[in-house]
């Protein structure tokens, strides 16, 4: 089938010890999607796999991409066959790969662990070969090939021009026979790891022009290694592991224009090396340790042009190395060690171009006379301390220097003045500490002097005619004056003074020439580019001062960030910040108010405030600002005219009535304590007010008539007024009237209502002003629960209290005696009655009373008590002092006990105690049980029952003296309620372990 294109096959060898032959098997159950394409123009066959099994252990590949050019046969090829080719039986191990056609006439083989798979693939090969057309095959290309035989599919294609063996395992290079190849141009032996060159191995390619052996294993060039191989131009011997070169390693190659020897281990080199290669255009010896370069070996070169020894250990150059190289245009001497280079070394180059001179440790800039043609010198990291002045006038025409990392300390007009197209200027990391620019007119283009020490940078900026670009970042500068309009320079400039110690700005001349564009005029018209700024500085990250000197340029930046015909824009303006004073420290510079930028006045100052002049209108001021004072200072310069008093504690303005503030034309007062402005006398020159988050409900008719008879008055009073009602209303009318005058008129703002909707003042209608209903705006859900909720805990503490009312009283009596007193008003603290109690007991029983007259009487509060062993009046009868006892005590305490029980003066003393009480509901009988064992069975019945209706204490109980005192004469709750009602919520417990308090008769 004529024209077509198979541009990939595969074959896959299954090894076998017994095997004749290669079988195919490459792939079982795999599809293929097969597009066979017939077209006379570009016929083509591309297949692709569907579905594959990868084992990527055991699946080794022989890989082969065939190519051919569309116009070649192809023998025995038609698309049964190639199909039938696919069709063959595959195991589901294998792997196909297939790519389109890159080259039409290349073959690339990658025989991939090919013995793993084929002993005999030398058949295998054979077998490809028979379906190509030799003579079409112009390029071989193999790669990863362990073993040599592979290397015999070369003798099938004599048309080679181009053999490209890659990455193999040759060693032995004489393996591969290049006897047939006579067309052979270029052939390349990279990574092949050849350690031997047989003498005139390659004698019999004699059209080949390049030959590349880099990156093998060659440790010798012997005597006429490459034969006489009169055409070849390129020779690379690179990479290698090359220790010396036979003086007549080259003698063969007369027409040689290139060789590249970089990368090996040379220590020298015969200074007859290249004399047979008077055609060498090119030479490259980098990185070896050659040291010294022969003072002939160039010699015969006369017609070098390139050299380069970049990083040889060279220590220095013969003067006479170049001499007979006239036509030298590079030179690449990087990375040495050389300290000088003779003033004769480029005498006679003239056609010079470059000179490559980074990281030696030279210390002057080699003599370049006469040089026209010169265009790039580049000695970075050197030692040179200063800048050849004749430099600019031997080679004019410079348009690349590259000093950096040096050690130059000056740079002045006479360094660069004559060149006429200089591109690059690096002096960055240097030692500059002065730079003087611009006496005279200069035509670098970019200038770069970071890294520097510059303190002192004079520059006349409309001398420097072609500038484009000045890196002036991480220097000392100080003092800088602001780029102005460079007319001459047609297209954009870019400054940048990042990271220096620019403290002040000088824009006489920007400001001048931006005024004049402002007026347009046309004189100007050079200022900008196409109509927009042209200059774009970055003075970013300075230690700016943020004074009344900084305050023109704060007004540039903030009056031209709005309009596009600004002479310079500021790059990096949020990094654009002020250093101090310390309370603006970090803080943008476009962001600031016009009010910060001032000057510091100390004279007449008060303290703790600060005094100075402000920028924006020259005014003097005094700032109290946060200072904590009440008043307002009374010694203050002499001309102060404003007055910043923001958050302190003024509450009456009436220190501001004193001489000194007559001429007040500015307060600020906002977050203070102010109620209102009615005893202050408004200066007469007052222009601004605000009293902003105060709380003033109103301002004053004499002020407010004041503000409306102004036409230039500003006042914010946003954050007074909380809630508005119909006295407002005068304040209301004012706003309206002046809202020109009023600048936060918006935030004036109260409640109406009642819904928590804050509105502007002088938007609210009379009508709702001055009527507001009072609503009651009820959730019932809400409500239902909350009194729900109330009436519950309302349950709950009377439930407590009606459990623990004894202990809870007890204690309010004992521990909280003004609480309780004050609920609780004695009715018969004013009785006069001479005992708080008489105590009726039986001398068994005498220790208790003796414990009780010592805890009654002697703490507090103290109790007068009757005992008949103290205070009875000997030789009345005893039923006559029983019963004055108990008619002059408040209380009446009986200590039951089984031996008071059984005497015969019991029922008398208990019988005057229950008489007297039915007579005084105030008196109270205490009874206390001397122990839990006493006995009531001995009491008649009348006198049982009366005990009986009541709780009493006994001796030694929790919180006993808690609960006597609690009994003891004290104040009741309501002078109406009877003592008794006071009782009648006490707990009552009847031949109980936990007895009660007593209770009333």
């Amino acid at each position: 089938m004529p024209n077509l294109l198979m541009w990939a096959i595969l074959m896959h060898i299954i090894k076998k010890s017994s095997q004749e032959e290669c079988e195919q098997n490459i792939f079982e159950n795999t599809t293929f999607d097969c597009e066979f394409l017939y077209n006379d123009h570009q016929p083509s066959l591309r297949c692709d796999v569907a579905t594959v099994n990868v084992d990527s252990y055991s699946n080794k590949f022989y890989f082969i991409q065939l190519f051919w050019n569309e116009d070649d046969q192809i023998r025995n090829t038609n698309e049964s066959f190639f199909q039938s080719y696919l069709n063959a039986p595959f195991t589901d191990k294998s792997q196909f790969f297939s790519c389109e056609s890159i080259w039409k006439d290349f073959i690339y083989i990658d025989p991939s662990i090919l013995s793993d798979h084929c002993e005999k693939y030398d058949y295998c090969l054979d077998e490809i070969a028979n379906y190509i057309d030799e003579s079409s095959v112009k390029r071989v290309e193999i790669r990863n090939s362990r073993n040599a035989n592979i290397f015999t599919i070369l003798n099938e294609f004599s048309h080679l021009v181009e053999i490209n063996i890659h990455h193999n395992f040759l060693f032995d290079i004489s393996q591969v026979n290049f006897g047939n190849f006579k067309y052979v141009k270029t052939l390349s032996l990279k990574d092949d790891n050849i350690d031997v060159l047989p003498k005139g191995y390659f004698s019999n390619i004699e059209d080949l022009e390049s030959l590349d052996l880099s990156q093998n294993k060659i440790e010798l060039i012997t005597d006429f290694s490459f034969g006489n191989l009169s055409n070849l131009k390129k020779l690379n011997l690179s990479f290698n592991e090359i220790s010396a070169i036979s003086k007549n390693a080259f003698a063969g190659l007369s027409n040689l224009n290139q060789i590249y020897i970089t990368n090996n281990q040379l220590e020298s080199i015969d200074e007859d090396v290249f004399n047979s290669n008077v055609q060498l255009k090119t030479v490259d010896l980098s990185f070896n340790q050659i040291k010294v370069l022969p003072q002939m070996m160039l010699h015969n070169l006369v017609n070098l042009e390139e050299f380069t020894c970049t990083r040889c250990n060279l220590t220095e150059i013969s003067s006479d190395l170049f001499v007979n190289s006239t036509k030298l245009i590079t030179v690449d001497l990087s990375e040495n060690e050389i300290k000088t280079i003779h003033g004769k070394t480029f005498e006679k180059q003239d056609s010079l171009i470059r000179v490559y001179l980074e990281y030696n440790k030279l210390s002057e800039i080699p003599e370049l006379r006469n040089k026209t043609q010169f265009r790039v010198l580049s000695m970075f990291h050197n030692e040179i301390v200063s800048l050849n002045t004749d430099l600019t006038n031997e080679a004019p025409n410079i348009n690349y220097l590259n000093f950096s990392e040096n050690k130059i300390e000056y740079l002045a007009d006479d360094h660069i003045k004559n060149y006429v197209d200089l591109e690059v200027l690096d002096l960055s990391k240097n030692r500059i500490t002065h730079v003087q620019l611009g006496a005279t007119y200069l035509s670098v283009r970019k200038l770069t002097l970071t890294n520097n020490r510059i303190r002192i940078f004079d520059v006349h900026w409309r001398r420097l005619v072609a500038l484009e670009i000045l890196w002036m970042d991480f220097n000392d500068v100080t003092h800088l004056e602001l780029p102005p309009c460079i007319p001459s320079v047609k297209q954009t400039l870019t400054f940048t003074f990042q990271n220096n110690k620019i403290s002040r700005l000088n824009l006489y001349s920007l400001a001048d020439d931006q005024n004049r564009v402002d007026k347009f005029d046309r004189s100007m018209a050079g200022c900008l580019y196409n109509g927009i700024s042209k200059n774009f500085v970055d003075i970013s990250n300075n230690p700016l001062i943020c004074d009344c000197e900084l305050y023109p340029f704060h007004k540039y930046l903030k009056e031209t960030s709005k309009i596009a015909h600004k002479i310079d824009t500021f790059l990096n303006v949020e990094n654009t910040t002020c250093f101090k004073p310390s309370q603006l420290k970090d803080q943008s510079i476009l962001d600031l108010p016009d009010d910060v930028f001032s000057c510091p006045i100390e004279s007449n100052c008060p303290e703790p405030c600060s005094c100075g002049t402000r920028a924006k209108d020259n005014r003097t001021f005094v700032n109290c600002t946060a200072t904590g004072l009440r008043e307002a200072p009374l010694e203050i310069p002499l001309d102060a005219t404003v007055l910043y008093f923001d958050e302190n504690h003024l509450k009456k303005m009436s220190s501001l009535n004193k001489e000194c503030w007559t001429n007040l034309t500015e307060l600020h007062a906002d977050s203070n304590d102010l109620v209102d402005l009615d005893d202050w006398n408004v200066p007469e020159n007052l222009q601004y007010l605000s009293v902003r988050n105060n709380s003033i409900e109103s301002l004053p008719q004499t002020l407010m008539d004041f503000i409306g008879n102004q036409s230039n008055f500003e006042l914010l009073f946003g954050g007074n007024i909380k809630n508005c009602d119909c006295s407002n209303k005068p304040l209301k009318e004012f706003l309206r009237k002046n809202a020109h005058l009023v600048a936060d008129i918006e935030d004036i703002v109260c409640e109406v209502e009642g819904n928590g909707t804050l509105f502007p003042l002088y938007t609210i209608p009379d009508a709702v002003l001055c009527s507001k209903p009072v609503t009651w705006d009820f959730d019932p859900t809400v409500t239902l629960l909350s009194v729900c909720a109330a009436f519950v805990f309302l349950i709950i503490v009377l439930l407590v209290y009606y459990r623990y009312r004894q202990l809870i009283l007890s204690f309010l009596y004992i521990h909280c005696d003004e609480v309780f007193h004050f609920c609780f008003k004695d009715s018969d603290i004013d009785d006069d009655k001479a005992f708080d109690a008489f105590i009726a007991y039986s001398s068994s029983e005498r220790h208790i009373v003796m414990e009780l007259l010592h805890e009654l009487e002697e703490k507090e509060p103290h109790f007068q008590l009757c005992i008949h062993e103290r205070n009875w009046i000997p030789g009345r009868f005893i039923s006559d002092n029983i019963i004055s006892s108990v008619q002059s005590s408040k209380r009446t305490i009986v200590i039951l006990s089984n031996n008071f029980i059984s005497s015969p003066w019991f029922r008398l003393e208990l019988r005057a105690a229950i008489f007297k009480v039915s007579g005084d509901k105030k008196n109270k009988i205490i009874v206390i049980l001397a122990d839990k064992s006493t006995s009531l069975d001995g009491i008649d019945t009348e006198i049982r029952h009366v005990i009986s209706k009541r709780t009493y204490l006994v001796w030694g109980e929790r919180w006993f003296w808690e609960k006597l005192r609690y009994v003891m004469p004290r104040k009741s709750c309501f002078e109406d309620i009877e003592t008794e009602k006071v009782e009648e919520g006490l707990s009552y417990r009847k031949n109980s372990d936990d007895i009660a308090l007593m209770e009333d008769i």
